[in-house]
């Protein structure tokens, strides 16, 4: 066929080269670059959608045609499912038209799940490269010249370049495979095709006949019956398991002969029955339908000292289960404490073991002392606990027993034996040298020993939680200018002095310092997820765990677990929920939302205009009233949550006329722009010649559903008497109201037959 080359502007003045016959043509923008999802949406607004190739030829024809553009070509080619697939025709590659450049597709740096086509490029011209889809790059489409109306349901039409074809399912022949295969078997007793000449009809396997199965010629020369036609079999609907996808391939039709259907589970489930469906020549498939059941992981055990704690969003111990561990009290656990079942069925981590928490060998005995110690647990471990005496002469200095606490710090320090003997000693020495007259230094020196050994102490220091002391005992432990230096495990940070110094007066220099735990920042909410934490030692600090959790249809970019480190700065950064780029192509669009009459919608677009997670308001105008839920999401199959709302005018139905005059009732000619007594609407009052009107000609509905003023009234135009009219008003009030009441109701309800409507809304009413 032969076709010329021309330019044309579209109104976004961008070039299109295109063929001059109405059949595949290509069009491009090269004013230009933007991101992937940019050059679809452009191609899908302008043109049917980004360019499909199907062969080598249409791979040099475009290389031929389209100018060079520095940063290359978006075709219309993702990975979907893990197969590279036409986006505009829902195709997968076939292999004979695949076209990459040498060593690609690499996924180098991942997340290169678009390509691109080297356009006149020096090196490797017209090969694809898999890119990652943010990169701006021009765009080439294609504009179909295949309709429903080019084949028949029978038939697949195949495009190609300036022209198309209708390729026939089995079976079927003619221009558009429009008609069906059956074999004739004819008898001739006289000629052929003469009186009593016979055809008898035969449909191929998987066909129906439609029409008579036999055909004769009569005496007028006319066949009895026209041929018949044969209709394929169809088999029923086959709907996509819960939690699965459903791929179908139909040559002859739509869930018709020979259709197969394949079943395929999400992440986290496993098929139960056969994947495979065929459509059989009966109208059966070939098996039930197989269901998507969830994988399960081997279930817990319990663990000693422990208790497990398990989210199961599914079900037990299933996929997307995650189980951390608690010890007991005084035990602490040996490994990683969390792990969650995968989709493989099988626990990310070992669960560890909880031991009990152990406490630093205490030294040996105190001087002049014994030591005596009990371990129910294990040696020097959580619950161990000792006792100390001194011997004979000697006073114990400090506790007389200590314990390994939760936290694996002994409660007590070692204590000291003092002597009294020494004391009484020196003394009947000095008493000795008085009498003696010895020197004076001597006696000044053995004061001064005296002196020291009288201070014997201040009290012994008790180990702080989570910290150690380092002493330095001049003359005797926790004596006189002895000091203690505390420091902190990792993760805490210490609260008070450092450093502690025994003074004379036998009281240390400050208070036992304290060691508290480090925090971090709490993490910030994550859209689109769940964050959830495990804080072993309080809310987001030093050891605390977190990890997110995405909604459906969201994944998770960047590690999934942080935790709180000694310096209080989390070990990563927190991640992210991005829609899944897979399933935001798969899924079906949602109906796009209007604005109703008299309102408003406002929408959010997280992944594409009106596609899986968009979210829109609806409200009303001043006067109307919403009918309906305000909010709808679009839900991952292309369903809204509920059905668009709509805007009806505040209505105030009922008039109620005031009766405190005798007349007739005035006559009513109202206007109704937004319905019946609805905002917006006017009544207008008028009295016959021999009455006048009492109160306004002119009521309206205000937006809130209540008239402007009370309903007026007529009245004669001749005075009445006060008394005369008392007297009337007793006598005939009862009647003549109800009368009036009567009249108006049916004034009303003739008004409503004419404009046809019901009164289905409650109103306040007038009084």
């Amino acid at each position: 066929m032969n076709s010329s080359l021309h330019y044309n502007k579209l109104n976004s003045d961008a070039m299109q080269l295109c063929l001059t016959v109405k059949a595949w043509t290509y069009h491009y923008n090269i004013d230009i670059n933007v991101d992937w999802t940019a050059a679809r949406q452009w191609c899908q607004k302008h043109f049917t959608d980004m360019v499909a190739i199907q062969n080598q030829a249409e791979v040099e024809y475009l290389n031929r045609v389209l100018p060079f553009n520095q940063a290359y070509y978006w075709i219309g080619i993702r990975k979907i499912d893990d197969y590279w697939t036409w986006v505009g025709t829902k195709k997968r590659l076939d292999p004979e038209a695949a076209n990459w450049a040498e060593n690609e597709p690499n996924n180098k740096g991942s997340g290169q799940d678009c390509v691109e086509i080297y356009i006149k490029r020096r090196k490797e011209t017209a090969k694809w490269n898999d890119e990652r889809c943010s990169k701006k790059k021009a765009t080439v489409c294609y504009l179909a010249s295949c309709s429903k109306e080019s084949c028949s349901e029978h038939a697949e039409c195949v495009e190609t370049i300036g022209n198309y074809r209708c390729q026939c399912h089995p079976g079927f022949m003619g221009p558009r495979c429009e008609e069906g295969g059956w074999s004739m078997n004819c008898t001739h007793p006289l000629s052929i095709n003469s009186f009593n000449s016979s055809c008898e009809f035969k449909c191929e396997e998987g066909f129906e006949l439609k029409g008579s199965n036999t055909t004769w010629c009569d005496q007028t020369g006319q066949w009895t019956h026209k041929p018949p036609t044969c209709t394929v079999v169809t088999c029923n609907e086959i709907l996509a398991p819960a939690k699965g996808h459903l791929t179908c391939a139909d040559p002859l039709g739509k869930y018709s002969f020979r259709s197969t259907c394949n079943i395929s589970c999400v992440e986290g489930h496993k098929l139960r029955g056969k994947a495979t469906l065929s459509c059989l020549s009966d109208g059966n498939w070939s098996a039930p339908t197989p269901d998507c059941e969830v994988v399960k992981c081997d279930p817990l055990k319990p663990i000693p000292h422990g208790s497990l704690q398990c989210y199961d969003p599914v079900e037990k111990f299933a996929y997307g289960s995650t189980c951390w561990l608690k010890c007991d009290f005084g035990f602490v656990h040996n490994g990683t404490n969390f792990t969650h079942c995968t989709e493989q069925g099988n626990w990310s981590y070992i669960p560890p073991v909880c031991q009990a928490i152990q406490c630093s060998p205490l030294s040996d005995a105190p001087s002049y002392g014994s030591m005596t110690c009990t371990h129910p647990l294990s040696t020097n471990s959580y619950n161990s606990s000792c006792e100390f005496k001194c011997e004979e002469g000697f006073v114990l200095k400090g506790a007389d027993s200590t314990h390994c606490d939760h936290t694996g710090h002994w409660t007590h320090s070692t204590p000291i034996c003092t002597g009294l003997a020494s004391v009484h000693i020196i003394l009947i020495v000095l008493i000795a040298l008085n009498y003696m007259k010895c020197h004076l230094l001597v006696y000044l020196s053995l004061i001064h020993v005296l002196y020291y050994i009288l201070s014997v102490a201040c009290d012994p220091l008790v180990t702080p939680a989570k910290s150690h002391l380092t002493c330095a005992d001049p003359l005797e432990k926790f004596s006189f200018r002895s000091s203690c230096k505390a420091t902190c495990e990792e993760g805490y940070k210490l609260r008070g002095e450092t450093t502690l110094t025994c003074r004379s007066d036998g009281n240390w220099s400050a208070p036992t310092p304290a060691c508290e735990v480090i925090r971090c920042d709490a993490p910030e909410s994550v859209q689109h997820g769940f964050v959830h934490c495990q804080d072993h030692l309080g809310e987001f600090s030093y050891g605390s765990l977190c990890w997110l959790e995405c909604g459906a249809g969201f994944t998770l970019k960047g590690s999934n677990s942080t935790y709180c480190t000694s310096q209080g700065k989390w070990s990563q950064e927190f991640p992210v929920c991005q829609g899944n780029q897979t399933l935001l192509i798969i899924s079906q669009q949602c109906s796009p939302l209007i604005d109703p009459s008299h309102g408003t919608v406002i929408c959010t677009h997280p992944n594409g205009q009106f596609s899986f997670g968009t979210v829109c308001e609806v409200s009303c105008q001043a006067g109307f009233k919403l009918h309906g839920t305000p909010r709808m999401e679009c839900l991952e199959m292309g369903k809204w949550t509920d059905a668009p709302p709509f805007c009806l005018g505040n209505r105030s139905w009922v008039f109620l006329f005031h009766l405190t005059h005798l007349g007739s009732p005035p006559s009513m000619n109202c206007s109704h722009p937004h319905g019946n007594f609805s905002f917006g609407s006017q009544c207008m009052f008028r009295c016959a010649k021999s009455h006048e009107l009492n109160g306004t000609s002119q009521l309206i509905c205000s937006s809130i559903g209540y008239w402007t003023n009370s309903p007026p009234s007529c009245v004669g135009k001749t005075s009445v008497n006060p008394s005369l009219f008392m007297y009337y008003s007793v006598g005939a009030a009862s009647s003549a109201g109800l009368l009036l009441l009567g009249g108006l109701m049916f004034l009303l309800m003739r008004q409503f037959a004419k404009k046809g409507n019901k009164i289905n809304d409650p109103v306040p009413l007038l009084a």
